[in-house]
């Protein structure tokens, strides 16, 4: 599992990907953002079909860490059995996309501006 990392002010965005050019780990790209310290990660997992187990179980991690800073973590885009699994789970901040994330008040990165530079990323890897 490889990951882009986007910084914004007060928040990151990661955005899963099964590879790339400017792609971390994702173990690194997490340990990067909690350094930063950021009020609220967004995970945007629409690039891939699934997240494995350990994939996850670091998300949570990550998640769990922010909690206790009073940050959070949101998950948008997810597989739909991932999804399933984690809908019972109240802890964890789930939202269908970035814009549903918005649309309920959570404080959701620029969804526009997310767009533009994520098309930009896919344009120079070609």
């Amino acid at each position: 599992m490889r990951t882009y990392i986007q910084k914004l002010p007060h928040s990151c965005l990661l955005t899963l990907c099964t590879s790339g050019a400017g792609c971390y780990p994702l173990a690194r790209a997490l340990r990067r953002v909690l350094r930063s310290q950021p009020a609220s990660v967004w995970v945007d997992c629409r690039q891939v079909a699934a997240l494995p187990t350990e994939a996850l179980r670091m998300l949570r991690r990550c998640a769990a860490s922010l909690w206790q800073r009073g940050g959070y973590l949101v998950l948008c885009h997810l597989p739909t059995d991932v999804r399933a699994e984690l809908e019972a789970d109240a802890t964890q901040p789930l939202a269908a996309s970035l814009l549903d994330a918005q649309r309920y008040g959570l404080d959701c990165p620029n969804v526009a501006h997310c767009g533009a530079i994520r098309a930009a990323k896919i344009e120079s890897a070609r």
